[in-house]
């Protein structure tokens, strides 16, 4: 299996496993409005929380690497748009790094809750501090996925790397999640078509990489 196959599925497994295992979540364990609330829902749901987080951060960060690895097949000054792929390799790289730390967060407050060291009032205190540490780092990550998206999607349209569709959906999507996450804009279950949409078209952009697009 060549390096383009192994992109291509990262890019079609990693959306799907992170699609699944998010909208899971949201059924089996909840949507918390506060820190606080997310919390007691994790109490309530420490194995189920700890199995999808895992198995949705493995999928999320596997997807960003091969987003990573796609923009960095398209760098280089010799190629056209070549400067604007390396951007977004770049940026992408930032987003694994807050990817593997922020998609862990839930992970960290189900550890928090269990701790042995402190008692309990602690334990939920400390772990309402995880939450509110992991909100932010969200909030940082879907800021620079919507630039990086934008970015490669330019990149993208310039070298008509992947198909005109997909490359332009990169682009306005990327805008939509820039917008959404400055915005104070409350989507509510509609974030889920948006969420969608892009997992989507980020397969599909897999599978025109898998037939050598």
């Amino acid at each position: 299996m060549n390096s383009n196959k192994i992109i291509a599925w990262m890019l079609i497994i990693g959306p799907i496993v992170t699609f699944i295992t998010g909208f899971l979540a949201s059924i089996l364990i909840g949507q918390a409005n506060t820190p606080t609330e997310a919390v007691q829902e994790i109490m309530d749901n420490q194995n189920l929380t700890t199995i999808l987080t895992v198995v949705n951060s493995l999928g999320f960060v596997s997807a960003l690497v091969g987003a990573t690895l796609l923009s960095k097949t398209m760098s280089g000054e010799d190629k056209p748009g070549g400067i604007v792929a390396q951007i977004s390799t770049v940026l992408f790289i930032g987003l694994v790094t807050l990817a593997i730390v922020g998609s862990l967060s839930d992970l960290a407050t189900v550890g928090a809750i269990q701790s042995k060291a402190t008692d309990a009032a602690i334990n939920f205190s400390n772990a309402v501090t995880i939450q509110i540490v992991g909100g932010v780092l969200w909030n940082g990550l879907f800021f620079y996925w919507g630039v990086a998206f934008i970015i490669f999607g330019i990149a993208a349209l310039i070298q008509k790397r992947l198909h005109l569709i997909v490359d332009w959906v990169f682009v306005v999507f990327g805008t939509i999640f820039l917008i959404l996450s400055i915005a104070p804009i409350d989507l509510g279950q509609a974030i889920f078509i948006v969420f969608g949409l892009m997992v989507v078209n980020t397969i599909v952009g897999g599978v025109f990489l898998l037939k050598g697009k």
